[in-house]
């Protein structure tokens, strides 16, 4: 009996031993868990910001690739819904920058980028560049960017801003452009009035 009873107490002490090192293990296990889980949300929020970050510097990256020179909006005459934006736009990187479109805060129906083709206007499909490092200029009898369905006159003192749109998909703030009167002698829209919005411009100036 003697015997048996000793066996018995290194039995009972062997699985006491082995509920210990099994309840060790199991504590240990679910501490790594819980360090990759809270390592691995880590790392996310990580990659997360750094692609925030990347994609902000991305968009400033933008800002200063354009200069807006002597940017000038022609003050609308009584009866006329549309005004034209002139000026010099500048390319200040080393690429050549595709210009494809525009928008205003001025509130209209069409904005369109329209050329001068032996003498008659009409609207520029797909825009133009301005190759790296030089410059376009937007005047009466060349390109130019076109209101057309203004919502309310612009008059001579106010200032607009503009937002120019690249092909490559990114845009470009220009700052505040004034307001002036141009002499119909400079750009002359009278035969546009009778025309529908969204008809092709075909005309002369």
């Amino acid at each position: 009996m003697l015997i048996s009873r000793t066996v018995l107490r290194a039995s009972v002490a062997a699985l006491a031993a082995a509920s210990l090192a099994l309840t060790g293990c199991s504590n240990s296990e679910e501490d790594s868990t819980a360090a990759t889980t809270e390592a691995a949300s880590s790392a996310a929020a990580t990659a997360e910001q750094s692609a925030s970050a990347g994609s902000s510097q991305a968009d400033d990256a933008d800002e200063g690739a354009v200069s807006f020179e002597d940017g000038v909006v022609r003050a609308m005459e009584e009866g006329s819904d549309m005004t034209a934006i002139f000026g010099t736009l500048h390319n200040t990187t080393d690429k050549d920058i595709s210009v494809v479109g525009f928008t205003s805060s001025i509130e209209a129906k069409q904005y369109q980028i329209h050329e001068v083709v032996d003498g008659v206007m009409q609207e520029k499909d797909g825009g133009f560049n301005i190759p790296a490092g030089e410059a376009v200029k937007l005047e009466p009898g060349s390109y130019h960017f076109m209101l057309m369905g203004v919502a309310e006159p612009i008059m001579a003192g106010e200032h607009v801003t503009m937002t120019l749109e690249l092909g490559d998909g990114s845009t470009v703030e220009l700052g505040d452009i004034p307001v002036r009167s141009i002499g119909a002698g400079d750009e002359n829209y009278g035969d546009m009035a009778d025309m529908e919005h969204g008809d092709h411009m075909d005309h002369k100036h």
